[in-house]
């Protein structure tokens, strides 16, 4: 609903961007309407979980807002993970619908799953309503649910619900603030939680969102390139990938704000990130670098 709106406000603006390709607020408000009847007519509605294994793209997007329109909750599974983690998060989660791209498809442990090809079938999608469907919006209904690392035994899949998402969403929106004039590049892969704060902030903020592809997460040139070329004033990642930006002599071409998760914040890192002119926020936790903001 809260991109629906901004979709109303801002029909013919940017909202996502990947390598040369752009989708506007009405574009990717009317093809995520169209897939969410798609998969209502295969039963997903409240409740119902949906695999989604889909390589970084303007599909990704279509993909994970389609779902949630129909009134289902996606499981993101990465294309990269190893088939076996991958038919765990399938059969635990029991998910009866996956959504994914024909090149994908093969090397997936489908299972009894129904299967929608982003690519492949989007030509009998198109041809659905642009509409929303009638969907009850329930904000303890679940919105997705992620598979934590496993590192302390099976990975175990955590449910979150859109009164969470939201309130995460609209508190991030003011502060540290996002505007509808800001691009934030977003690098980090659907498995991990904090991908929801780098897709769907600009969204319900009317910013635009660029989708970093997966080969310039770890090139610390490719990305570099990416910041300058998108005019990106903000960006989210790890305390990992700002030292690869700064090992690699990386300036900012211009304002930039940057928000650091995921991991301890070394003090030495964020002063470096600071004289580069970063205004930086820390999201790790209460440490002693909770804010470290110009």
């Amino acid at each position: 609903e809260l991109v629906a709106r901004q979709a109303a406000a801002t029909p013919d603006a940017v909202a996502v961007e990947f390598r040369d390709e752009r989708l506007t607020y009405a574009e990717l408000d009317a093809r995520s309407n169209q897939l969410a009847h798609h998969l209502a007519r295969l039963g997903v509605g409240p409740e119902v979980l949906v695999g989604i294994c889909v390589e970084r793209s303007l599909e990704m997007v279509v993909g994970l807002l389609g779902i949630m329109k129909a009134g289902g909750a996606y499981v993101p599974i990465d294309p990269a993970y190893p088939a076996e983690r991958q038919e765990y998060m399938l059969t635990t989660s029991e998910a009866p619908v996956l959504v994914t791209q024909e090149r994908l498809r093969g090397g997936l442990p489908i299972g009894e799953a129904r299967v929608v090809c982003l690519d492949s079938d989007w030509q009998q999608i198109a041809t659905l309503r642009s509409t929303a469907p009638s969907v009850a919006a329930d904000p303890e209904q679940l919105a997705y649910v992620i598979y934590t690392s496993g590192s302390t035994g099976k990975p175990k899949g955590v449910q979150i619900p859109h009164r969470a998402l939201v309130n995460f969403l609209i508190t991030m929106q003011q502060t540290p603030t996002l505007t509808i004039d800001d691009v934030l590049v977003a690098v980090t892969t659907l498995s991990f939680d904090i991908a929801g704060l780098e897709l769907y902030l600009p969204l319900v903020t009317g910013a635009r969102v660029v989708i970093a592809p997966a080969e310039s997460t770890s090139d610390p040139r490719a990305l570099s390139c990416l910041l300058e070329r998108s005019g990106a004033t903000v960006m989210q990642a790890t305390p990992t990938t700002w030292r690869m930006l700064v090992d690699a002599e990386w300036r900012p071409p211009g304002a930039l704000k940057g928000l650091c998760g995921g991991e301890a914040l070394p003090v030495a890192l964020a002063d470096q990130l600071v004289e580069l002119g970063i205004e930086l926020w820390n999201m790790y936790g209460p440490t002693e670098t909770t804010i470290w903001a110009t």
